[in-house]
């Protein structure tokens, strides 16, 4: 019975090691933007990006196009995270942006009202990785969330002649989750085999947002750009779960279903408060708040059978993000330059990786002799200063018809950070710190029409 009992365990670890990919917590548009205009801007947009970028920075922006387009990009990243001087491996990412913009050519009172607009992020290698670890191992929380696949579909409406000025919109997110078990069982030849039956599946999340600009009876011409105008979004909670079900069979006794899963992508619930100004047409100045409402996050896994401990309560807290960018345009004939800069500062909300109460199975403190048990809950993470540069070109080609090329680079430095415990249980030196720099780019070329 040991004998087959080691078997059985040797098996579902292999089966288990085979089937979980390595890697991420949530999706690339929340960490670096979406598209290639909003991230060379230190991510904003809520009040004044009228392009694809809507669906993910504010669906009432949509409520403004007036031009179908399709547009392509491609971005990628690298990670130079380091922890107690060494380099932390985290793998590079690259995607895909397809976007587009659809007005609804509706008539009567609906005329210039209504657009459509979506928005596709596509990892280069796989359609979602998740990465489940022990809470004692060093794990970037946060930052290691890169590869996901995830959908915007938002819809703008324009209440022109209603509140001049005023646009409101709605949209949802999509992000990839898988659901699954493995099966390990005895065939009639009295050896263990496994099946593997994975499914991946779609969760959803609504996007509301609104945006006030000046209306164009105080502009100085009717077909004059606003000199003002602000706008507010709120984004729902978006998670995907993974859970991956051992299941023994035809063994003469009984064991527990085991399951390997927990939150591997987060995006938390938002709320961004957005202005901007035009002290003269040719610039834009941008100042955007945004909240983060981290302290719903669950932590990283989950309990491996109902009567299994719980890792540590992970008490993330809330943040505040402050963003500014400017955005200068020059003019040439039909052809439209802009130069674009941004600065943000990332609060992190995690506390420092630290010795922490296991918790039960029903989530009461862990105790013997009551003492709470601690273990090390080491989930790194570090406030970062963003630093974004893009650029910007235009072309008419027709009077109808606009080819944009929009290229931004992004600088992430994480400030050093000391933590309360030391990089491996069996390391009696100093406490680890942690620091590292990200570098971020990408292109996107589009045609409107």
């Amino acid at each position: 019975m040991r004998t087959q009992l080691g078997c059985l365990l040797v098996a579902a670890l292999l089966a288990t090691g085979l089937t979980i990919p390595r890697s991420a917590r949530a999706t690339p548009p929340d960490l670096f933007g979406f598209g290639a205009r909003s991230p060379g801007l230190a991510m904003t947009g809520t009040s004044y990006n009228d392009s694809y970028e809507a669906v993910f920075l504010n669906p009432a922006n949509l409520g403004s196009v007036r031009r179908r387009s399709i547009v392509f990009g491609i971005s990628g990243g690298t990670f130079d995270l380091q922890l107690d001087g060494q380099r932390s491996a985290l793998d590079p990412i690259r995607g895909t942006t397809i976007g587009f913009t659809l007005p609804i050519p509706f008539g009567d009172i609906l005329e210039d009202r209504l657009t459509l607009g979506g928005g596709f992020y596509t990892p280069a290698n796989v359609l979602l990785r998740g990465d489940v670890r022990y809470s004692e191992v060093p794990q970037w929380a946060v930052l290691g969330r890169g590869q996901s696949l995830a959908l915007y579909v938002a819809l703008g409406i324009d209440l022109h002649g209603i509140v001049d000025g005023l646009q409101i919109g709605v949209g949802i997110a999509a992000l990839a989750a898988l659901v699954g078990d493995l099966r390990v069982q005895l065939d009639e030849t009295n050896s263990f085999q496994s099946v593997v039956e994975t499914q991946l599946l779609a969760t959803f999340s609504p996007t509301v947002g609104v945006r006030f600009e000046q209306p164009p009876s105080l502009r100085s011409s009717p077909t004059a750009s606003a000199d003002f105008g602000f706008g507010v979004t709120y984004r729902h909670e978006l998670r995907a779960d993974m859970n991956l079900e051992i299941v023994v069979e035809d063994l003469p006794v009984t064991l527990p279903v085991l399951t390997i899963g927990g939150v591997i992508q987060y995006d938390p619930a938002q709320l961004i408060v957005e202005g901007y100004y035009r002290p003269i047409p040719q610039l834009r100045l941008i100042a955007n708040l945004t909240a983060r409402f981290w302290s719903a996050y669950p932590g990283p896994t989950s309990a491996t059978s109902l009567s299994s401990y719980q890792i540590p309560a992970v008490e993330y807290s809330d943040t505040f993000t402050p963003r500014v960018a400017v955005e200068a345009t020059l003019r040439h004939g039909t052809v439209d330059l802009q130069l674009r800069g941004g600065y943000a500062w990332e609060m992190s909300p995690a506390p420092p990786a630290r010795m922490a109460a296991q918790r039960n199975p029903d989530g009461t403190v862990h105790e013997e002799g009551g003492v709470p048990v601690n273990v090390a809950l080491r989930l790194i993470d570090n406030d970062r200063h963003i630093v974004t540069l893009g650029f910007g070109l235009a072309a008419d080609l027709s009077e109808h018809e606009r080819l944009r090329l929009d290229v931004f680079g992004q600088a992430h430095f994480l400030t050093s950070r000391t933590h309360l415990v030391a990089l491996t249980s069996t390391d009696t030196s100093d406490p680890l710190t942690s620091s590292g720099v990200i570098l971020m780019g990408g292109w996107a070329a589009g045609l409107e029409f």
